[in-house]
């Protein structure tokens, strides 16, 4: 049967031995490729022509700031009512 007993014992006899050291993960890698790309364009941004800069711009700006959810007015929001009304109202007028 298994208990806190047994299991400590089982513990002590486990071959596993300690957790090795891995190198960095792909993640890890990214990151320091990020960094080392966006080094070397921030020390060379004045090779780069007006178009690399601003498709440049918008690609971070992506990534830096927050997306925003779109806003309808009150304008906006009645014409979707009225044309859901409209919509499941019978196309014969004589019904």
């Amino acid at each position: 049967m298994f208990n806190s007993e047994s299991g400590r014992k089982g513990g002590q006899k486990s071959k596993r031995g300690p957790a090795k050291k891995i190198e960095p993960g792909i993640q890890e890698k990214m990151e320091l490729l990020y960094e080392k790309v966006l080094d070397d364009l921030l020390k060379n941004q004045d090779k780069l022509t007006k178009t690399e800069r601003v498709k440049l711009f918008v690609t971070l700006s992506n990534y830096i700031f927050p997306k925003t959810k779109s806003v309808r007015d009150k304008f906006t929001l009645n014409q979707i009512k009225n044309k859901d009304k409209w919509d499941n109202e019978s196309p014969d007028p004589r019904e």
